[in-house]
């Protein structure tokens, strides 16, 4: 949806980035798809790249549940950005930033949550050694803990934005640009084969969610069964990965059946693309 709407999306980066709109003069989208995943009645991204004024490359991910290594991820996709700008007789003097933005229906680090952080690399004192690295990330379940700044800022209108149950929630929100996202949002929703694409990918979404609770469930039985052999922590553990396991293969099979890109299914499933072939 983003990716249509550029005002839209200069508007995001804008809050996300605390910058003015107006210092925002281009805007590339380097993954150009129509959308990564688009619930039905939700805003939400899950995959957004963008160079922005020729001079920064920000990533722009959603993520609807726990990622357990969501911080190497971020971290090793935010790395490549760094490593690909190095071609050839590359002069160090160019390197350009890369900005890796989380938006997260949970907590990235329970023990310190916060609605909206800020991490750059620094020393022991506190001072920077890099501004090239920077990681944002706003928690969509602490918006009630947002301060008088951060109000002022917009990020909870965007964080409501995204936190909405309807569009018709979300047009109620007085914010030009997220008007803009809505307007198209609706334009797109009018296009019966681009709902059609929308609700393939939320069902996906949907059987992930589904299968690994599934494999929750079947695992922790398997489990119980395994413990009483070899102790009930260890055989839950174990029951949990294999139960995991099939069920991320059967999902996968079914994705891959109703002809989901490779790449989307290896995002949502972890496997690989000779897994994924194998199917």
């Amino acid at each position: 949806m983003f990716t249509r709407n550029l005002d839209a999306l200069k508007g995001l980066l804008a809050v996300m980035l605390n910058l003015p709109e107006l210092s925002i003069k281009e805007i590339e989208v380097l993954n150009p798809m129509q959308y990564s995943e688009v619930k039905d009645s939700k805003l939400t991204i899950l995959d957004l790249k963008v160079h922005m004024n020729s001079n920064t490359f920000i990533h722009v991910e959603m993520q609807v549940r726990k990622f357990e290594y969501w911080t190497n991820r971020t971290v090793s996709y935010a790395c490549r950005q760094i490593a690909d700008q190095i071609q050839g007789k590359f002069d160090y003097s160019k390197l350009e930033p890369v900005i890796q933005i989380s938006i997260m229906d949970c907590s990235l680090f329970p023990e310190h949550k916060r609605f909206f952080s800020k991490y750059v690399p620094r020393d022991d004192e506190g001072y920077p050694y890099t501004d090239k690295l920077q990681f944002i990330v706003m928690d969509l379940t602490q918006i009630g803990s947002a301060n008088e700044d951060q109000k002022k800022q917009g990020l909870v209108e965007w964080a409501m934005a995204f936190k909405a149950d309807s569009w018709e929630e979300v047009g109620k929100i007085n914010n030009h640009s997220i008007k803009e996202a809505v307007k198209t949002m609706q334009l797109i929703m009018s296009n019966p084969s681009e709902k059609e694409k929308i609700r393939m990918r939320e069902d996906a979404r949907r059987d992930e969610i589904t299968t690994i609770a599934a494999a929750e469930r079947r695992g922790k039985e398997e489990g119980r069964r395994e413990g009483i052999k070899q102790g009930i922590k260890q055989g839950i553990k174990q029951g949990i990965k294999q139960g995991i396991e099939q069920v991320t293969c059967d999902c996968a099979r079914r994705m891959k059946n109703d002809g989901m890109d490779a790449a989307l299914i290896s995002k949502y499933t972890g496997l690989t693309a000779d897994q994924i072939s194998s199917l």
